[in-house]
């Protein structure tokens, strides 16, 4: 079998954090849901008013109106989604249902690569992965309703088998030499 390289505690510190966040996320979806539309929306309008500071700044730029653009509608979106975080929260669920198929692939092949070189656990990371591609088809066959709490439902569940499979993986992990 062989090791995983360097057994460190922070794959225990990041396994137990995303088990515990998963349990708060499942115990609170509509929270959790608005939360990460809530983030996003921050994300969005910090993007914009830095663009803006950009374009304005660098007035030397070949391409001033097309900085403003992008600064502007990250402004505005990101401004929608704090006032209408629940609108918000429908339309994020179709990105994180992208989100979780394309993990949920990217999650497969790190398991399969595991098994190929005989890396334990390698079933738990297929596991997670194919949970995240069932969670996105979930997401893609249901309609809006409910979708904030289906975010913070489907982040939680996948939250929790990551850091399970965290916590797995170090525990497998066997010391390296120096």
């Amino acid at each position: 079998m062989a090791a995983v390289p360097g057994k460190s505690p922070w794959l225990t510190i990041e396994g137990v954090l995303l088990i515990l966040l998963g349990i708060a996320a499942l115990i609170m979806p509509l929270m959790a849901g608005l939360a990460a539309t809530l983030v996003f929306a921050w994300i969005l309008i910090l993007t914009g008013m830095i663009g803006l500071i950009s374009a304005f700044a660098g007035r030397a730029h070949a391409h001033l109106g097309w900085s403003l653009a992008s600064a502007i509608i990250a402004l505005l979106i990101g401004i929608i989604l704090l006032v209408y975080p629940l609108v918000g929260a429908v339309a994020l669920t179709a990105v994180i249902g992208a989100y979780l198929l394309l993990d949920g692939i990217a999650l497969i092949g790190l398991a399969l690569d595991h098994r190929k070189r005989g890396i334990r656990p390698w079933a738990w990371l297929l596991a997670s992965g194919l949970i995240d591609v069932l969670l996105a088809a979930l997401i893609f066959f249901m309609s809006a309703v409910g979708s904030a709490v289906l975010i913070g439902f489907i982040v939680g569940l996948s939250l929790i088998f990551a850091g399970v499979a965290l916590l797995l993986i170090q525990r497998a992990a066997t010391p390296t030499a120096p």
